[in-house]
């Protein structure tokens, strides 16, 4: 009960109480700072007036036969300064070597040029209690002494000193604990953030619902939207799935009718269509496939996988090149993987008559490019062609089939695995596909 009365429960409020106890803290610091000043003001005009009664003391106690300098003194002492006369020292001692006495000497000597010829001696008070108190001696002219005792006296330079040292210690204390609870704060806001992110990648991510009010019903709205949002794509990938599947019957069957025609070239021509329909509902399926494939992750060779895909082109004649270390292994889905470059080389060929593909790692990722020398990509049509469904064939070979999937299927398994594919034209002519997978 009391952490909701101290602790709002809004980001508003949060953001209130952190902003007045800054502001509270800096007027804090500036009240004590005054009152410093002040106080060192004060000590500033109680040093001068202390050597101006001394240097009227010294004149008036050397203007008067010995024996009437006990009387004087008492005379002229007030209720913070009491003077004394003696014949020779009462015993003052050395005086203390800390700095507020040394400042005060310094401040005094300023004040009368004269005291400083004149053993000058200044003492702390004995007692505990007395922090504001000073004793001293001045010699006269005769070598007597006068004795001087100094209450209420401010500390001045010293105490200054120590105020600020304490009030920059507050002040420290403020700026780490002020990133500290920003980043408290901001810590539901980071959540939701990566919760959009793996969202817009096709990975829903239940949102803790916690922090302040705010954040507490965004989450729960992100909630119920991304449960919404699964439901309606589930149902729609479930019926496109469902066409797309039993099209593969009346295919069939028109595959067998084929097969009965006497028409060798409309044969031929009905079995390259029904061919390039078999490929499309092939691309669809594994595009919805997508996200749902339940493929564990696991140690890839990288290169292997890489090198398997180049041979193979080779073996039917295709020109397609490798170049890279010989072993790379990343945490990641293998078939997923091999789906998506053997699409990247299989365009590249189609396209641009050839496909080199480059294997670069540091510490942290891996880049692979996968180049052509075809004619390329307008770019202003780059990104539009990783979308599902979109085909440039005007700009490319205009004897290629397909539905428009594969880059989109490649990107969905590489984005699957926290990587990112792009799309170059080379400056000599032809098109890059350059993926980008973390080791993790």
């Amino acid at each position: 009960m009391i952490r909701r009365v101290v602790w709002p429960r809004g980001l508003l409020g949060r953001l209130t109480l952190l902003v007045l106890s800054a502001v509270l803290l800096q007027f804090l610091g500036a009240a004590v700072l005054q009152e410093l000043a002040e106080r060192y003001k004060a000590g500033n005009i109680q040093a001068d007036h202390l050597a101006d009664r001394l240097a009227i003391g010294e004149r008036a106690l050397s203007s008067v036969p010995p024996g009437q300098r006990p009387q004087l003194a008492q005379a002229l002492s007030t209720a913070d300064l009491t003077l004394s006369w003696s014949e020779r020292p009462a015993g003052a001692g050395e005086g203390v070597a800390s700095p507020w006495l040394r400042d005060l000497e310094m401040r005094l000597q300023k004040r009368d040029s004269g005291l400083a010829g004149r053993g000058l001696i200044l003492d702390r008070g004995s007692g505990e209690g007395e922090p504001h108190r000073v004793r001293g001696e001045l010699r006269l002219a005769d070598g007597s002494m006068l004795g001087f005792d100094v209450t209420r006296l401010q500390h001045g330079l010293p105490d200054l000193l120590r105020s600020l040292l304490s009030t920059a210690l507050l002040a420290s204390c403020l700026l780490i604990a002020a990133p500290l609870l920003v980043r408290a704060l901001g810590a539901p806001l980071r959540q939701l953030v990566r919760a959009a992110d793996a969202i817009g990648r096709g990975r829903p991510v239940p949102v803790a619902v916690e922090g302040p009010m705010e954040v507490r019903r965004l989450a729960r709205a992100l909630n119920a939207m991304q449960d919404r949002l699964a439901r309606l794509i589930a149902d729609q990938t479930q019926a496109l799935a469902a066409v797309s599947h039993d099209l593969r019957t009346p295919i069939g069957r028109l595959r067998l009718r084929t097969d009965l025609l006497e028409d060798r070239p409309v044969q031929a021509e009905m079995q390259a269509d029904l061919d390039e329909m078999e490929q499309m509902v092939g691309s669809v399926l594994a595009y919805l496939k997508g996200d749902a494939d339940p493929e564990p992750p696991r140690a890839v060779d990288l290169v292997a996988l890489l090198t398997t895909l180049v041979d193979a082109a080779a073996d039917v004649g295709q020109d397609v090149v490798y170049q890279g270390p010989d072993r790379a292994v990343l945490h990641a889905r293998p078939l997923g993987l091999k789906r998506a470059f053997a699409n990247l080389i299989d365009n590249a060929v189609a396209y641009g008559g050839s496909a080199r593909v480059v294997l670069h790692c540091n510490e942290t990722d891996m880049a692979i490019a996968v180049s052509d020398d075809g004619p390329g990509i307008p770019e202003a049509e780059l990104g539009r062609v990783l979308e599902p469904f979109q085909r440039i064939e005007g700009s490319r070979s205009r004897a290629t089939g397909g539905v428009g999937l594969g880059l989109a299927i490649a990107v969905q398994a590489v984005e699957r695995e926290g990587g990112r594919l792009a799309l170059l034209n080379r400056p000599g002519g032809g098109l890059t596909a350059e993926v980008t997978l973390p080791r993790r």
